[in-house]
């Protein structure tokens, strides 16, 4: 049998009896599910080893290394390029198998601790039940105290928060709040309810209390018009009825994968798309799976929002009006964002035969970059971006044309879409 199956059986063996300790046959199939994992755990640790079949970290680390020194030696070579990239994957790859071999031995750790905890109280016998229970209830005391602590830690955090809005009083507020959280899940279920029901409606209270404070609300409702209304009145079979329509949407069950390109061939019966902007989160830079679009048109939007729930790259699209914003839309472009064009700086006198070109996808080359210009002029070089330290290409880089009006001609494409994302084209000063 594989390790994976025998991995498989020990974990359904464990989960079982888990479910109902009180079964010593359960028991028993756990144990020898469990030693025939071990053993086989043993088996193939002992084959890796004596067959030399993989590399330490130590070992991956120094190829990395080397690779990433050759690579920064002569940057042109894409052989060397992707020996980079495949040290670096087998890497990673070695750290990830480090890290589960941890978990693992981790798990098994607990799970004898776990066991010889469950033995000793089958051998201690009912002899102590009366100690227990006051045990128990000095626990939930403890427990209570303890959650009452926290409760009143969020409230001062909260009102230190509003009396000064700093970026380190809103992360201590956060991290009260997850200490509470973390001391109410680790209750049991019947203490869980009783709290939820003394408790429920200062929770309610303190949320809404947070959203008012000016912490950013990303949810459906708050982005988007719960009712619309078209120019003929309220828009039937539309989700709501009674805002005014506007040329802008809000989308949102996105797939990952989604780009400017299949957005705009999704909407195209619709109207034009003017604008689309893709929400990230402001710490990792990460897609939240929504985003606004703008048509030219408020009929545009109408036709779009009449869309609502249909498949898009294999998820319900929801769709709606954007919510207006007091005092009007002051939204700026973000970085990367894409869906907006932003206008180059001024022609240099005389011209130049260098441009800088960003907002690439990480899957763009030599060959994709030259088919993409190829009627704007001669590309006679091009050097990509890439970090120092990791060798990760950064998303953008230089291109140099064989004369000005190759440049200019390439000028013209600012704001076009390349692989799925709106390219920023920009003059550059020629490199000595």
């Amino acid at each position: 049998m594989a390790l994976t199956e025998l991995e498989k059986a020990f974990k359904k063996a464990r989960k079982a009896w888990r479910a109902n300790k009180a079964d010593s046959k359960l028991k028993k199939t756990f144990r020898a599910a469990k030693a025939a994992f071990e053993e086989a755990k043993k088996t193939e640790g002992g084959e890796a080893k004596s067959n030399g079949a993989s590399a330490s970290l130590a070992d991956l680390e120094k190829a990395v290394k080397k690779a990433r020194k050759a690579f920064k030696a002569d940057k042109e070579d894409k052989s060397l390029k992707k020996a980079l990239r495949k040290a670096k994957a087998a890497l990673a790859e070695a750290k990830a198998a480090e890290e589960k071999k941890k978990e693992d031995s981790k798990s098994m750790e607990e799970e004898e601790e776990e066991e010889e905890e469950d033995n000793a109280e089958e051998n201690e016998g009912d002899g102590n039940e009366e100690e227990e229970e006051e045990e128990e209830e000095e626990e939930e005391e403890e427990e209570k105290v303890d959650i009452e602590a926290l409760k009143k830690d969020v409230k001062a955090k909260r009102k230190a928060w509003k009396a000064d809005k700093t970026k380190e009083n809103k992360k201590a507020l956060k991290a009260a709040k997850a200490a509470l959280q973390a001391a109410e899940a680790s209750s049991t279920a019947g203490k869980k309810r009783s709290r939820e029901d003394m408790n429920g409606g200062e929770s309610k209270a303190a949320m809404e209390e947070e959203k008012k404070d000016g912490e950013e609300d990303l949810s459906w409702e708050s982005l988007s018009a719960k009712k619309q209304k078209t120019e003929n009145g309220p828009s039937k079979g539309l989700p709501g009825g009674d805002v005014e329509a506007c040329e802008k949407c809000f989308i949102g069950n996105l797939s990952w994968d989604i780009t400017d390109d299949v957005t705009r061939d999704f909407f195209k019966d619709c109207g034009e798309l003017t604008d689309i902007f893709w929400l990230k989160d402001k710490e990792t830079d990460r897609f939240k799976g929504c985003g606004f679009i703008t048509f030219d048109s408020v009929e545009g939007a109408v036709k779009a929002v009449a869309k609502a729930g249909q498949d898009l790259m294999g998820r319900d699209l929801k769709i709606n009006f954007a919510k207006p914003r007091p005092g009007g839309d002051r939204r700026t472009p973000r970085k990367g964002g894409g869906g907006q064009k932003k206008e180059p700086s001024q022609r240099p006198e005389g011209g130049t035969r260098t441009v800088f070109v960003g907002n690439l996808s990480f899957d763009i080359d030599d060959d994709g970059m030259r088919k993409f210009a190829e009627d704007c002029g001669n590309i006679t070089n091009i050097r990509w971006l890439s970090d120092r330290n990791t060798g990760n290409f950064k998303g953008c880089g230089f291109l140099d044309f064989d004369s000005v009006e190759g440049v200019d001609n390439f000028m013209k494409k600012n704001g076009s879409s390349l692989m799925g994302r709106t390219i920023r084209i920009d003059y550059a000063n020629p490199r000595n």
